[in-house]
């Protein structure tokens, strides 16, 4: 999985309040600030849009949980392999043990605080 942007959200990792955002898709992830809109970013074959639109999700990301928006193309089985390769990359090492919530539900629990 390829991981655009990790230089731009590195930094806000050292908070303890940081929040960013991510879209994604089983080609990579986009990782950027929360000020930014997830429909403002993308890389070449990662695109997301209001309204289920484009093929990537939307996440925002803070200390302990990546939380997924509701994409009507995307099963929580889908997300649930999307977000594991996302944190089985080197970037996301700092989130293998956060939860991971899709539409309110957990898809991957909390493994340690």
């Amino acid at each position: 999985m390829i991981v655009y942007g990790f230089d731009s959200i590195a930094r806000l990792l050292v908070d303890q309040g940081y929040l960013f955002k991510l879209i994604a898709n089983e080609r990579g992830v986009v990782v950027f600030p929360h000020t930014t809109e997830h429909r403002d970013s993308g890389q070449p074959g990662i695109c997301y849009a209001d309204d289920s639109q484009g093929n990537a999700i939307a996440a925002m990301v803070k200390p302990n949980l990546i939380e997924f928006r509701y994409h009507r193309d995307f099963s929580e089985q889908r997300v649930s392999h999307v977000s594991q390769r996302i944190i089985d990359t080197h970037e996301f090492s700092f989130a293998r043990d956060f939860a991971v919530t899709y539409q309110g539900r957990t898809l991957i629990t909390v493994k340690s605080l």
